[in-house]
């Protein structure tokens, strides 16, 4: 369906059914709610937004410009990849420099401290390895007298603390600051050589170079030669050159490059700098050509705070670019570091969620022999480092043996370092880390994080490497701006669903049926924070008027109705005729009135939408979950235990999910035909889906439904396995529907007949049942959902 057509439809049913398009500019209070305590929960918004305030247009257009921005920008100038270039001889006289210019771009650039680096930038490794380079580079050609005694001046000052704990971790500084310490021994610059910290570091150095015995290496790891000047006295530098890329680079490192070109005097490496130069005007970036993480950051700013959907078009480009360099691997800038780790990461999980074929194999080069080849310190980097490598090995198709080691590896890292008492470092992200193990991907609703990246939203602009830099991207202000103001528009639009809905239940008298569970709100959660724009109003109406009526049915069902009176309610169904329901109870005509009418209503409004009939198909549907649901209570009522495969081929069809998924279906936006619908895809992701809920329903309903005496496969595992524990029951439960959640992953993402935004709400279905059955049956009796609820439906984002 294209989007004018879309929008047509979109407006002929806000007409049909009373929707107030005031919404669009006004985050306006809400007079009502359906939960029993909703005089607790819900407030009026005392302040009314203005329509200027929730105009949005501006912001969105700004963030636009940044993307042109952030293509125009290079990676700013490094003092110390620009001394590197400085200390290169040039190929046809060894008693000149090839790069004079970066001589004199380093005098002049001198802080007013004697250092070289970022202004104020707190981290004192920085600043000292930026220096130490710059000093090797004026005294290699003996110029800069002044600017020598400056830095040396300030190296000594503050040498002691090159051996505290530092929450910058630059890749490789002790090895690499190490091997500069020798080349100013060798120069006659005067440093305290034998002082307690250096002399730890060259320890440390010599340790670690004994540990990975470069000696018997057949190949170099890349970790190695993105430092190779770290280790540029002891390599064979024929192994190197085999890493060199297409332009001349290794690794895209001008410094690293530059020490090549010093050790081979090879052409290939000449060129590469010399294009650095000279597309940068003499200034020289610790990465060229280009640097990917600002456009990397900005995409997960952009889907963490929930406002992506805007900038599609821009995000696909930005994407297109990042899949580039993974595939050419110009991301990986430095294998075994906690900034990569983090990259890695962070681009796995965006490229993989948006559909690009990423292999998790690249999290292959952190293990050798099973174990984690990862040498962290207790920073800020490397917390956060496993962090993301923890958020991206969730993100996991079928047989991903290197992603389940990455999880329980990453894991296990948070689970440990909460436990530590003597680690200060991690007083920063406890909350974040313990949210992360509490609730897994699979578990959270979008909305939901949204709302904490918007609450915690801070944007680190400085990127850690070899040495350090800002990111060059301004605009945290109108990010958070925009997604704030996108937050409550979305809310107030959600908050007059809720009116609908509430008419339409008094006007279907459903309060009446007293047996049952009345949870509306809990019902329209279901939907409300994965669904979220405007245009999925429909949708979020049409889920949830079918999750209320399937409850009904299914309370109805286990509580209210004698085997007579289901039966009775089948034949009904079957026969879709209201006039034969006079004799029956009010309980039954209130239920099936509901059913027919508002089945009836959603078939028509599907013929606006999709331009042919889906009524043969709804009544299908209901007829059979009718049917299903008989022999579930004839089963209770009548005390036959049904095997555990039995239990399982019928209890996928009473978890309901079927009819709340394919009547939603199509009001999504697509147009979907009799043939795709039939096709088998449509039959596999209903049953994984269903298979999925069904059990974790069962994981997290077992308590109260043994006490109810109902059937549940927990308890059936049980009696078919003697001796098995409810623990050890429900860990096997638990695999069958982490199998099948895998599958719906990948099925998810894979291109195919239904498109994503139809697959999408299979997904959203299993993560809303992941939410609420995780620890315990949340629907029947919520709690945590609840304060969720007031959070993403009622209380503004100010």
């Amino acid at each position: 369906m294209n989007s004018t057509e879309g929008s047509s439809n979109f407006e002929f049913w806000k007409e049909r059914n009373g929707f107030s398009t005031r919404a669009y500019q006004n985050a306006k209070s809400t007079r009502t709610l359906l939960l029993e305590d909703a005089s607790k929960v819900v407030q009026e918004n005392k302040k009314q937004n203005s329509s200027e305030s929730m105009y949005i247009d501006d912001d969105i257009a700004r963030i636009r410009s940044l993307f042109s921005e952030i293509k125009r920008t290079h990676t700013p100038v490094s003092a110390y990849d620009t001394a590197w270039l400085a200390i290169v001889p040039s190929l046809e006289n060894l008693q000149l420099p090839q790069f004079p210019q970066c001589l004199s771009w380093i005098m002049e650039n001198q802080l007013w401290d004697g250092s070289w680096g970022l202004l104020d930038f707190p981290y004192i490794k920085d600043n000292l390895s930026h220096t130490l380079a710059c000093l090797i580079a004026l005294r290699r050609w003996n110029v800069g007298t002044e600017n020598v005694e400056m830095g040396l001046r300030f190296i000594k000052e503050n040498i002691g603390k090159v051996t505290s704990e530092d929450r910058c971790n630059l890749i490789g500084f002790d090895l690499i600051f190490t091997s500069m310490l020798e080349d100013a021994r060798g120069l006659s610059l005067e440093l305290p050589y034998d002082s307690p910290p250096i002399k730890l570091m060259l320890t440390k150095r010599e340790e670690f170079l004994k540990s990975i015995e470069i000696n018997h290496m057949n190949v170099y790891d890349t970790t190695l030669i993105f430092i190779v000047e770290g280790i540029q006295r002891i390599v064979d530098w024929n192994k190197v050159l085999i890493h060199q890329n297409k332009d001349g680079s290794l690794f895209h490192s001008p410094s690293a490059t530059a020490c090549a070109l010093i050790h081979t005097r090879k052409y290939s490496f000449l060129k590469y700098l010399e294009s650095v130069l000279e597309n940068l005007e003499n200034e020289v970036p610790n990465i060229y050509p280009k640097n990917v993480v600002a456009a990397l950051s900005m995409v997960n700013s952009l889907e963490s705070l929930g406002i992506a959907s805007h900038f599609e078009h821009e995000i696909k480009q930005a994407l297109d670019g990042l899949y580039r360099c993974w595939t050419e691997n110009k991301i990986i800038e430095g294998i075994s570091s906690a900034l990569d780790i983090s990259n890695i990461s962070i681009s796995f999980r965006i490229l993989r969620w948006n559909g690009y074929d990423v292999s998790p194999d690249v999290f292959l080069s952190y293990v050798k022999d099973g174990d984690f080849l990862l040498f962290l310190e207790k920073s800020d980097q490397a917390v956060i480092a496993i962090l993301n490598l923890y958020k991206a090995s969730q993100l996991m198709f079928p047989g991903e043996r290197i992603l389940e080691e990455t999880k329980s590896f990453s894991q296990n890292y948070l689970e440990n370092i909460l436990i530590d008492d003597q680690n200060i470092v991690i007083k920063d992200f406890e909350k974040e880390v313990k949210y992360a193990l509490d609730v897994p991907w699979i578990a959270s609703l979008e909305r939901i994080e949204h709302l904490r990246y918007i609450k915690a939203y801070d944007f680190d602009d400085i990127w850690i490497g070899k040495t350090s830099h800002k990111i060059p991207f301004i605009g945290k202000d109108c990010l958070l701006t925009l997604a704030k103001k996108d937050y409550n528009i979305c809310q107030a639009v959600q908050q007059e669903d809720l009116q609908l809905l509430e008419k339409w239940n008094a006007d279907s008298k459903l309060d009446e049926l007293h047996f049952a569970r009345q949870n509306h709100v809990v019902s329209y959660f279901s939907a409300a924070p994965t669904l979220l724009s405007a245009e999925m109003s429909i949708a979020r109406i049409v889920w949830t008027k079918i999750v209320i009526l399937t409850i009904l049915m299914d309370d109805f069902y286990d509580v209210e109705g004698s085997i007579e009176e289901i039966q009775c309610f089948v034949e009904v169904v079957r026969r879709w005729d209201p006039t034969g329901i006079c004799n029956y109870s009010d309980n039954v005509k209130i239920l099936f009135s509901a059913i027919y009418n508002t089945v009836n209503d959603i078939a028509q409004d599907a013929w606006t939408f999709q331009g042919r009939d889906i009524g043969t198909h709804l009544r299908e549907i209901w007829y059979r979950l009718a049917i299903a649901m008989m022999k579930e209570a004839e089963w209770t009522k009548t005390g036959y235990i049904p095997s555990m495969q039995e239990y399982i081929e019928n209890a996928k069809i009473t978890i309901a999910f079927e009819p709340i998924i394919f009547t939603s279906l199509h009001f999504v936006g697509h147009k979907l035909s009799e043939q795709t619908i039939r096709h088998h895809e449509y039959k596999s992701l209903m049953e994984l889906v269903s298979t999925c809920g069904r059990l974790l329903n069962d994981i997290g309903s077992y308590k109260r439904e043994i006490e109810e005496g109902k059937l549940n496969s927990v308890s059936l595992f049980m009696k078919e396995n003697p001796g098995t524990s409810v623990e050890n029951a429900t860990e096997w439960i638990r695999l069958s529907i982490n199998e099948s959640t895998q599958k719906l992953f990948r099925n998810l993402l894979q291109p195919s007949v239904l498109p994503r935004d139809c697959k999408q709400l299979y997904w959203n279905m299993v993560k809303f049942v992941q939410l609420v059955y995780f620890h315990t049956d949340e629907f029947t009796s919520p709690t945590t959902v609840r304060e969720h609820i007031k959070a993403v439906l009622f209380d503004p984002v100010l």
